[in-house]
């Protein structure tokens, strides 16, 4: 039997292991929550970028996984004419200046961040210990000639380089652009995470014929079977090479209507010059950019999608018409094999008669256009943003050790 003192010694006792386990508890919890994360949201505000659709997907993804993270969105606003509505959850501050480099010294002296991740191939120092960076492809590096900068892109390369060997870890968004991000920057494969894309936002197959017809009436596309091309006139989408082959073959260019959407003109090149050039004018049409529904709709009724672009960290327009049931064809080079697995018809994308001769077979045979919508709609699967999302924080758990 216990005494009176025993008892009350031990009770006291358990009250105290009690609060300990508990004030233990609440430090822990407190402790997880000082990760501190800001990203570079900058790109969100681009309305047909490709890295704003990463940042847009990614990023939301992220928040919603993992509420216990204190994130800072730090916004540019020089120069952005496209503006995308911004909406952030309230755990998610937002910062803002009329510069991407506004930020740093002063917030050294704030409460700093522990991880900074540069989501558009920059890496600015905002007092962290770690930053993350992604590189989406190396396009320029790879073809400066299309450079837009004044004193061409050396400078910028070696920036990027510099970038890349020195932050704490780079995100790859494919084994392709990992392998050319070790080649030309002598990066160790330990220190690039390839995480994938995701489609985009509401893609999927809407066979609604009425909504069809709208879209074809306001965009004044052709009443006859079309084939899409999604990447304007940027020279390395290949615009060039598909028009080409519609020229070489009159049964394209008689039966089917190549409906491409994009940039009319880019980095010198003209949609419009080409098809006037080639002689088949009647056969595009060229509404520039479209909303995505719009896009959701022509993906959906489209005889076939067409892709052959010369060079692609990644590709999410494989991954919206697979997601769409649109039947592929792209190329054989870059990251496009590795997106569209065996889903996509191949070509070489220097070839515009081996091309026309594939959109010739795979608009003649309605078999192998399903044999390809139902591999697109099983590979899409593989690819999610909630997935580049789980990868990415574990990536930032992983350099916080």
């Amino acid at each position: 039997m216990f005494s009176g003192n025993e008892v009350a010694s031990r009770d006291a006792s358990t009250r105290k292991s009690v609060q300990g386990e508990k004030a233990l508890s609440d430090e822990s919890k407190r402790f997880r929550r000082l990760m501190r994360v800001g990203f570079d949201a900058g790109p969100m505000r681009a309305s047909y970028s490709g890295i704003g659709q990463y940042v847009r997907c990614l990023f939301p993804a992220m928040f919603t996984c993992a509420q216990d993270i204190d994130w800072v969105a730090y916004v540019s606003l020089r120069g952005s004419s496209q503006t995308f509505p911004l909406h952030f959850p309230s755990h998610v501050s937002v910062k803002c200046s009329q510069s991407s480099w506004g930020f740093g010294r002063r917030e050294k002296d704030r409460t700093p961040l522990d991880i900074f991740h540069g989501t558009n191939f920059k890496a600015p120092d905002y007092g962290q210990p770690h930053t993350i960076l992604t590189i989406h492809d190396a396009w320029l590096p790879r073809h400066p000639e299309y450079s837009k900068k004044l004193f061409g892109q050396a400078f910028s390369s070696w920036k990027l380089g510099f970038r890349a060997r020195h932050v704490s870890r780079v995100v790859a968004v494919s084994h392709f652009t990992s392998r050319e991000l070790q080649e030309m920057f002598h990066l160790s494969p330990d220190r690039i995470a390839v995480i994938n894309h995701g489609p985009s936002p509401g893609m999927f197959p809407e066979r609604d014929h009425q909504k069809f017809q709208d879209v074809q009436a306001r965009l004044h596309i052709p009443s006859r079977p079309f084939v899409l091309f999604v990447g304007g006139a940027e020279p390395r989408k290949n615009h060039t090479v598909v028009f080409d082959a519609f020229a070489r073959s009159p049964r394209l260019a008689t039966s089917l209507s190549l409906v491409v959407i994009g940039e009319v003109q880019s980095r010198g090149a003209s949609l419009t010059e080409t098809a006037r050039e080639l002689g088949i004018t009647d056969s595009v049409c060229c509404p520039g950019y479209v909303s995505s529904e719009d896009l959701r709709i022509l993906y959906s009724h489209a005889e076939g999608f067409v892709f052959p672009s010369l060079y692609e960290g990644f590709g999410i327009p494989l991954l919206d018409a697979m997601a769409c049931g649109a039947p592929i064809i792209t190329g054989t080079g870059s990251a496009l094999p590795e997106v569209a697995g065996d889903a996509a018809l191949y070509v070489d994308p220097h070839d515009p008669e081996q091309l026309g001769m594939e959109i010739e077979r795979l608009v003649s045979d309605r078999e192998l256009q399903t044999q390809l919508r139902n591999k697109g709609v099983e590979r899409v699967k593989q690819f999610t943003w909630e997935r580049a999302a789980q990868d990415t924080l574990n990536l930032y758990r992983d350099v916080l050790g």
